[in-house]
């Protein structure tokens, strides 16, 4: 083989060698391109989304807000129904049990003094002492037996008022009984819409941040992640919404059903 035909071959490997030099060191660029541009992509296909999913979150959340407040405004109507159930009554009888028990205490008191002491002079053997005291007492008896009767009287009275009240209320409290087992559902549903709110605020940060370092990657990764979020907190918050109409419900049962 001559030196010129030998020349030639080693020109066109050479050739070759800085081809594949060239192709594979664009090679990672060429790829860092295509995730960029396919970045880009999918941030142009998930914008509409994305916005259109923060104005469902803000109008979920006004609308929980507004039946909630609905619900507590019914709620403390309906108990300040069933407070004024007979409360002329009550408030009367009570008063005169009081009456009855403030106007006979000192006697009571006197009538159960004199015993003690008598109690406590035959404990002592000072007979003559406790017979004296029970002349006393004995002689308050009718008056203390009377009184204590009329003490007695009006405290029944009092406690079948009461009991003939809360039998009037009984069905429209038992209406409102599961209230306070949905508002404990919605306290809980509503921390988790706390919690998923916290990671949304977090992926709209990383996608802002991105987005101002020209980063289309972790940006679409961030609108991404606040998407799955905001689909989230729609979901926890449809279900907090069911629970206030399951309250709404239940006030509506118990207003048909106050006294």
């Amino acid at each position: 083989m001559n030196n010129a035909v030998i020349a030639h071959r080693w020109r066109r490997f050479t050739v070759l060698l800085v081809l594949l030099a060239v192709l594979s060191g664009n090679t990672p660029r060429a790829a860092a391109a295509s995730d960029w541009d396919e970045a880009l992509d999918q941030i142009n296909d998930l914008y509409s989304s994305y916005t259109a999913l923060q104005e469902y979150v803000k109008a979920d959340s006004k609308r929980n807000q507004e039946l909630r407040k609905q619900n507590t405004a019914d709620l403390a109507a309906v108990n300040a129904r069933l407070l004024a159930t007979d409360k002329s009554l009550l408030s009367r009888l009570k008063s005169d049990a009081d009456t009855a028990r403030k106007k006979h205490a000192p006697l009571l008191e006197q009538y159960a003094s004199l015993g003690k002491q008598a109690a406590a002079a035959r404990k002592a053997g000072n007979l003559k002492n406790a017979t004296a005291f029970d002349l006393k007492r004995n002689k308050l008896k009718a008056a203390a037996t009377a009184a204590n009767a009329e003490i007695k009287a009006k405290n029944t009275a009092l406690t079948e008022a009461k009991a003939a009240a809360a039998a009037k209320n009984k069905p429209a409290k038992d209406a409102l009984s599961p209230v306070a087992g949905l508002r404990k559902q919605i306290t809980a549903g509503n921390k988790q819409i706390s919690e998923a709110q916290a990671h949304r605020s977090e992926a709209d940060k990383q996608y802002k941040t991105a987005v101002k370092a020209g980063d289309a990657v972790a940006a679409a990764a961030g609108m991404k992640r606040s998407c799955a979020r905001m689909t989230e907190i729609r979901t926890l918050s449809q279900q907090v919404y069911v629970l206030e109409q399951k309250i709404t419900a239940a006030l509506r049962l118990a207003e048909a059903k106050l006294p």
